[in-house]
């Protein structure tokens, strides 16, 4: 392995350290864009291509035109690995960001004047021992009074730039030592700030339907595990009474899987942790991915 990893802007790939985008760009300028993180596991992507399904759907959504077709994202991400593959530490995780901005502002700052797209795709390397220890000991979640912005004013299932909502969530859990859990404007259970929950009751996993969050790729990965293994699951709106109530619960997104929850505030799960339908959904997100982050606990 020699040296940071290349990232690819605008179609040329490129040290980090070269890269320039102007000042002007309105992704600096508005957080006007989108962005996908897909997980890299031992030197291979995973689900690549929904993420870049994804990716494209909230393009649609905000009317930026990246100048490429999903086939074309797609290679270029491919390409951007090969040319990291001695870069890159064994047996390593990674995640690999898209970020797409509408580009360089005009002098009228008109959204539709603004262009051609800036297109970026990177690579960062994941603290697999955090995980690891997080796998084996759970995370602590905070409700937290910022709630979750409306599908009326921003879209949430579109995974866009503009992040100042999740970040308040995340500053406020912070400032109490843990992770945001964020309620929508009904005190709905939501999400956490950069990730999907889930809860176990009675042997039957809920989780919130769609309309309030991120349309997680992991998550719909959890369907699919859950259908294979004969979990029952619901999508189902649920408050905190039913959090006091809950036998396990977890969080799940690109980077860190299923993730058990070892406290929500000062409700606690009935079942140890990580209980049992957490447990069966790591071992069976270690055989998905074909990467085991329990591999990583003796650095932890």
């Amino acid at each position: 392995m020699s040296g940071e990893p290349l990232l690819s802007l605008n179609g040329e790939i490129i040290e980090a350290v070269a890269a320039r985008i102007s000042p002007f760009d309105r992704g600096f300028l508005w957080g006007d864009g989108v962005y996908e993180v897909t997980p890299c596991f031992g030197g291979e992507l995973y689900r690549l291509d929904e993420h870049i399904d994804r990716l494209f759907r909230s393009l649609r959504y905000v009317r930026i035109d990246p100048g490429m077709t999903p086939q074309e994202m797609l290679s270029a991400t491919e390409a951007l690995l090969e040319a990291n593959r001695e870069r890159l530490a064994p047996n390593s995780m990674y995640r690999v960001g898209h970020w797409i901005t509408r580009g360089v502002d005009s002098e009228s700052m008109a959204a539709l004047a603004a262009g051609p797209a800036t297109v970026m795709i990177f690579f960062r390397p994941v603290d697999t021992a955090a995980i690891a220890r997080n796998h084996a000991q759970g995370v602590r979640l905070s409700v937290t009074t910022t709630r979750r912005n409306p599908p009326a004013c921003v879209e949430t299932r579109a995974k866009v730039t503009s992040k100042m909502n999740q970040i308040l969530a995340e500053l406020d859990a912070a400032a109490r030592g843990a992770l945001s859990l964020m309620l929508d404007l009904d005190g709905n259970v939501a999400e956490n700030a950069v990730a999907n929950i889930f809860i176990a009751r009675d042997g039957v996993l809920w989780t919130p339907p769609e309309r309030n969050i991120l349309e997680g790729v992991t998550r719909k990965v959890v369907f699919e595990l859950c259908e294979r293994l004969g979990i029952p699951l619901e999508e189902r709106l649920f408050t905190q009474y039913d959090l006091a109530q809950a036998d396990e619960y977890f969080i799940t997104s690109s980077a860190i899987c299923a993730t058990p929850v070892a406290s929500i505030d000062d409700f606690t799960p009935t079942h140890p942790v990580p209980g049992p339908i957490t447990t069966q959904l790591i071992d069976a997100f270690a055989v998905d991915t074909g990467y085991d982050f329990r591999d990583q606990q003796s650095t932890a």
